[in-house]
């Protein structure tokens, strides 16, 4: 019970300074002068837990956005290149990453992301879109099923800051939204 009780007494009171920790037991202080303890190991990776949770939690990223801001019937494509969708409706941004006049979310802070993407066919009968990070292809959906059916595709992607993210739909297809069918949306799982 005592070898309990100081041991929790040791980790609520030990402190880093420079390369030695200090530990206060009532009022009596210890010094240890070797910079590799495992006190000062335990030490060490309690502070960098404690930055890491503050980190996440002072920038919280996510956001959610459908293709168009109108509840008729709208038909995109084809196009003759392939085309950024710019997603209109933004259902929510917290971070600010999404800009709804580009279409590219931006990441705020150095994490791991995940993102989804929803798509249904439009007039041209066939769909193929693509999830793009700084213009490299990261994940795709396909669907020649014929006009509005749907593909969904998601994955997370680790992202530095200001590393971008957006859609785009590739030549000679099209796409289709009915207020929120069509869908790009990210979030943040974990800052790094």
């Amino acid at each position: 019970m005592a070898c309990s009780c100081l041991t929790t007494v040791l980790l609520i009171v030990c402190a880093v300074s420079s390369l030695q920790a200090q530990l206060f037991v009532g009022d009596e202080r210890v010094t240890f002068e070797s910079d590799n303890t495992p006190l000062q190991r335990l030490a060490a990776r309690v502070d960098k837990l404690e930055r890491d949770a503050a980190e996440a939690a002072k920038a919280p990223v996510s956001f959610a956005a459908a293709l168009v801001t109108t509840s008729d019937w709208t038909h995109l494509g084809p196009f003759n290149t392939e085309t950024t969708l710019i997603f209109k409706r933004v259902i929510h941004n917290i971070g600010d990453g999404y800009d709804s006049n580009t279409g590219i979310f931006t990441a705020p802070v150095k994490g791991l992301y995940f993102f989804m993407f929803n798509g249904n066919v439009g007039n041209s009968g066939a769909l193929n879109a693509a999830v793009i990070k700084n213009g490299v292809n990261m994940f795709a959906i396909y669907d020649t099923q014929g006009t509005f059916s749907s593909a969904t595709n998601g994955m997370p992607l680790k992202l530095e800051q200001g590393d971008k993210v957006w859609v785009t739909l590739w030549a000679d297809k099209s796409i289709f939204d009915q207020s929120r069918l069509t869908t790009f949306s990210g979030f943040l799982i974990k800052s790094m």
